[in-house]
């Protein structure tokens, strides 16, 4: 799916990865205020994260910043890892780059079964309540965004985040402007966790959302855009001076 949001012929392009049930509409407020070109990842129709990286690589600019938002993390991450010398800056947003725990696997073992027996608004339902800080106010959109994709979507990507590997020392050899971001209220990948990828690598930027769960791009739009917009600063500054230096290999 791609949205595109051209406003300059000189800036790097941002290539937006989505989280699980999420379409474009997860990053509206970012495609009209983060200043950059964009356009949204096709991650609907594969059933690994190597599938879905691959596919957005096939997909993006020859040279582009990539904002991965939960699953979409995981997957942008497993971008820059493929591509190094096409990734000029990576986000990854209210993520987690570790391999599924025993509770996480129980969890989404029961999730894949109960959308095969036809409770995948239950299981929705069920997500909406740890997505956001507000429920009463997003929820019907992140409903909108599920009920429009659907189980089948939902059960590849499901597939996906439970066969996941641990990719969390990625982040030591992103030699780009990285950040790593999340809501203060993120119940499904906590701060702790962020804070743990971010030690992986000392150049990397951290930031915690005030009032924002783990959908941070919607519960606080016009903050995470601020912080977004630095970064993608930081990367077309870098970029035009020739110090991108890309993942390291040694």
């Amino acid at each position: 799916m791609h949205l595109d949001t051209d406003r300059s012929g000189t800036d790097l392009p941002v290539v937006y990865i989505p989280g699980s049930l999420c379409d474009a509409r997860v990053f509206t407020a970012q495609l009209l205020g983060v200043q950059a070109p964009a356009t949204v990842a096709n991650i609907y129709s594969d059933d690994s994260i190597e599938a879905m990286a691959q596919r957005v690589l096939a997909d993006a600019p020859e040279t582009f910043c990539v904002v991965g938002l939960s699953l979409g993390g995981i997957v942008a991450a497993e971008v820059a890892a493929i591509a190094p010398e096409r990734v000029k800056g990576v986000a990854l947003l209210d993520t987690n780059l570790d391999a599924p725990n025993d509770q996480q696997i129980r969890t989404r073992t029961r999730w894949a079964s109960d959308t095969r027996a036809g409770h995948f608004i239950d299981v929705v339902t069920e997500l909406i309540s740890e997505m956001t800080a507000w429920p009463a106010v997003t929820g019907p959109e992140i409903l909108a965004m599920a009920r429009d994709l659907g189980p089948a979507v939902f059960l590849s990507q499901n597939r996906a985040l439970l066969h996941r590997t641990d990719r969390r020392q990625l982040v030591s050899l992103f030699d780009c402007p990285t950040l790593i971001a999340c809501g203060e209220g993120d119940r499904v990948c906590s701060p702790g966790v962020h804070a743990e990828l971010a030690s992986y690598n000392p150049r990397a930027k951290l930031v915690m959302i005030e009032n924002a769960g783990h959908l941070s791009t919607i519960d606080q739009p016009e903050a995470l855009n601020r912080v977004l917009n630095d970064w993608i600063e930081q990367a077309n500054t870098q970029f035009h001076r020739g110090e991108f230096h890309g993942i390291q290999t040694n």
